[in-house]
Protein backbone atom coordinates (compact mmCIF):
# COMPACT_ATOMS: atom_id res chain seq x y z
CA UNK A 1 0.00 0.00 0.00
CA UNK A 2 0.93 3.28 -0.98
CA UNK A 3 1.40 6.12 1.80
CA UNK A 4 -2.16 8.43 2.29
CA UNK A 5 -1.64 11.94 0.68
CA UNK A 6 -3.09 15.16 3.17
CA UNK A 7 -4.12 17.69 0.45
CA UNK A 8 -5.61 20.98 1.94
CA UNK A 9 -7.61 23.23 0.04
CA UNK A 10 -7.77 26.63 1.65
CA UNK A 11 -7.59 30.66 0.67
CA UNK A 12 -10.53 32.70 -0.12
CA UNK A 13 -11.10 32.05 -3.38
CA UNK A 14 -14.51 29.63 -4.17
CA UNK A 15 -13.92 26.16 -5.30
CA UNK A 16 -12.23 24.39 -2.24
CA UNK A 17 -15.30 22.11 -1.92
CA UNK A 18 -15.33 21.82 -5.72
CA UNK A 19 -11.87 20.86 -5.92
CA UNK A 20 -12.22 18.43 -2.99
CA UNK A 21 -15.18 16.82 -5.01
CA UNK A 22 -13.37 16.52 -8.00
CA UNK A 23 -10.88 14.24 -6.53
CA UNK A 24 -13.77 12.23 -5.05
CA UNK A 25 -15.44 11.76 -8.88
CA UNK A 26 -11.62 10.58 -9.78
CA UNK A 27 -11.62 8.27 -6.52
CA UNK A 28 -15.15 7.12 -7.32
CA UNK A 29 -14.01 6.49 -10.86
CA UNK A 30 -11.36 4.47 -9.89
CA UNK A 31 -13.76 1.66 -7.81
CA UNK A 32 -12.59 3.97 -4.24
CA UNK A 33 -14.41 3.85 -1.43
CA UNK A 34 -15.51 7.43 -0.10
CA UNK A 35 -16.45 9.30 2.63
CA UNK A 36 -17.30 13.04 3.12
CA UNK A 37 -17.53 14.79 6.49
CA UNK A 38 -18.66 18.27 5.96
CA UNK A 39 -17.91 20.85 9.25
CA UNK A 40 -19.37 24.11 8.79
CA UNK A 41 -22.18 23.32 6.14
CA UNK A 42 -25.95 23.90 7.51
CA UNK A 43 -28.99 21.76 6.80
CA UNK A 44 -29.20 23.86 3.33
CA UNK A 45 -30.19 21.38 0.84
CA UNK A 46 -26.74 21.03 -1.80
CA UNK A 47 -26.29 19.52 -5.05
CA UNK A 48 -23.60 17.50 -4.11
CA UNK A 49 -25.27 16.42 -1.12
CA UNK A 50 -28.76 14.88 -3.62
CA UNK A 51 -26.05 13.70 -5.92
CA UNK A 52 -24.71 11.21 -3.29
CA UNK A 53 -28.08 10.25 -2.09
CA UNK A 54 -29.19 9.30 -5.33
CA UNK A 55 -26.65 8.25 -7.63
CA UNK A 56 -24.06 6.85 -4.53
CA UNK A 57 -26.29 6.05 -1.58
CA UNK A 58 -23.86 3.91 0.15
CA UNK A 59 -21.14 6.55 0.19
CA UNK A 60 -21.04 8.33 3.54
CA UNK A 61 -21.49 12.10 3.19
CA UNK A 62 -22.67 13.85 6.23
CA UNK A 63 -23.06 17.14 7.18
CA UNK A 64 -22.04 18.28 10.94
CA UNK A 65 -23.02 22.18 11.13
CA UNK A 66 -25.26 24.70 10.85
CA UNK A 67 -24.28 26.59 7.81
CA UNK A 68 -22.77 30.11 8.09
CA UNK A 69 -21.12 30.83 11.75
CA UNK A 70 -23.19 33.80 12.64
CA UNK A 71 -26.24 32.34 12.55
CA UNK A 72 -26.77 31.21 16.06
CA UNK A 73 -26.53 28.03 17.21
CA UNK A 74 -23.70 25.60 19.09
CA UNK A 75 -20.92 25.62 16.01
CA UNK A 76 -18.67 24.17 18.50
CA UNK A 77 -20.54 21.57 19.83
CA UNK A 78 -21.61 20.11 16.43
CA UNK A 79 -17.78 20.56 14.83
CA UNK A 80 -16.50 18.81 18.30
CA UNK A 81 -19.88 16.34 17.62
CA UNK A 82 -17.94 15.53 13.70
CA UNK A 83 -14.66 15.73 14.75
CA UNK A 84 -15.31 12.58 17.19
CA UNK A 85 -16.66 10.59 13.65
CA UNK A 86 -13.90 12.09 12.41
CA UNK A 87 -11.05 10.86 14.78
CA UNK A 88 -13.16 7.38 14.01
CA UNK A 89 -12.77 7.21 10.83
CA UNK A 90 -9.24 8.23 10.32
CA UNK A 91 -8.28 4.94 12.45
CA UNK A 92 -10.89 2.90 11.15
CA UNK A 93 -12.70 3.99 7.84
CA UNK A 94 -11.75 1.09 5.19
CA UNK A 95 -11.72 3.39 2.24
CA UNK A 96 -9.63 5.40 0.23
CA UNK A 97 -10.16 8.84 0.63
CA UNK A 98 -11.73 10.97 3.41
CA UNK A 99 -12.61 14.40 2.56
CA UNK A 100 -13.13 16.70 6.19
CA UNK A 101 -14.78 19.44 4.40
CA UNK A 102 -14.22 23.30 5.67
CA UNK A 103 -12.68 21.85 8.70
CA UNK A 104 -10.15 24.56 8.56
CA UNK A 105 -13.36 26.51 9.48
CA UNK A 106 -14.31 24.75 12.58
CA UNK A 107 -10.01 25.13 13.37
CA UNK A 108 -10.43 28.90 12.66
CA UNK A 109 -13.18 29.69 14.74
CA UNK A 110 -11.55 27.87 17.77
CA UNK A 111 -14.45 24.74 17.66
CA UNK A 112 -11.79 22.04 17.52
CA UNK A 113 -7.87 22.21 18.73
CA UNK A 114 -5.55 22.50 16.06
CA UNK A 115 -2.96 20.34 17.95
CA UNK A 116 -5.35 17.76 18.51
CA UNK A 117 -6.48 17.46 14.75
CA UNK A 118 -2.73 18.00 13.73
CA UNK A 119 -2.14 14.78 15.89
CA UNK A 120 -4.95 13.00 14.69
CA UNK A 121 -4.41 13.54 11.25
CA UNK A 122 -0.23 12.71 11.54
CA UNK A 123 -1.63 9.29 13.80
CA UNK A 124 -4.55 8.54 10.29
CA UNK A 125 -4.56 5.00 8.83
CA UNK A 126 -1.02 5.05 6.84
CA UNK A 127 -2.60 4.60 3.37
CA UNK A 128 -5.80 6.81 4.09
CA UNK A 129 -5.87 10.08 1.57
CA UNK A 130 -7.27 13.03 3.38
CA UNK A 131 -8.55 16.35 1.77
CA UNK A 132 -9.05 19.24 3.99
CA UNK A 133 -10.92 22.00 3.05
CA UNK A 134 -11.82 25.83 4.17
CA UNK A 135 -10.21 29.11 4.74
CA UNK A 136 -7.51 29.84 7.22
CA UNK A 137 -5.82 27.23 7.35
CA UNK A 138 -3.31 26.60 10.48
CA UNK A 139 0.27 27.14 9.58
CA UNK A 140 0.37 23.72 11.67
CA UNK A 141 -1.84 22.03 9.52
CA UNK A 142 -0.31 23.37 6.70
CA UNK A 143 3.48 22.37 7.55
CA UNK A 144 1.98 18.64 7.80
CA UNK A 145 -0.03 18.56 4.33
CA UNK A 146 1.71 17.08 1.28
CA UNK A 147 -0.42 19.24 -0.81
CA UNK A 148 -1.78 23.29 -0.27
CA UNK A 149 -3.37 25.02 -2.48
CA UNK A 150 -4.25 28.45 -2.10
CA UNK A 151 -7.48 29.31 -3.65
CA UNK A 152 -7.50 33.01 -4.19
CA UNK A 153 -10.32 35.11 -4.52
CA UNK A 154 -9.74 37.77 -7.80
CA UNK A 155 -13.60 38.59 -8.68
CA UNK A 156 -16.84 36.85 -7.38
CA UNK A 157 -20.71 37.43 -8.17
CA UNK A 158 -21.46 38.15 -4.64
CA UNK A 159 -19.44 41.34 -4.81
CA UNK A 160 -22.03 42.16 -7.42
CA UNK A 161 -25.18 41.24 -5.36
CA UNK A 162 -25.69 38.25 -7.28
CA UNK A 163 -26.44 35.72 -4.47
CA UNK A 164 -25.57 32.00 -4.74
CA UNK A 165 -27.00 30.26 -6.66
CA UNK A 166 -28.57 26.40 -6.67
CA UNK A 167 -26.62 23.75 -9.02
CA UNK A 168 -23.50 26.23 -9.57
CA UNK A 169 -22.84 27.18 -5.98
CA UNK A 170 -24.99 24.97 -3.91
Amino acid sequence: MEKGLLYNFTGNGKGKTSAALGVVLRALGRGWKVAVLQFMKGERETGERLFFQKYFPDTYFEGCGLGRSCKPGDHAGLAREGWKTAEEMLKNFDGELLVLDELNVALAHEYLDVHEVVEALKNRRPELNVIVTGRRSPPELREISDLVSDIAAEKHPFQQGIPARKGLDY
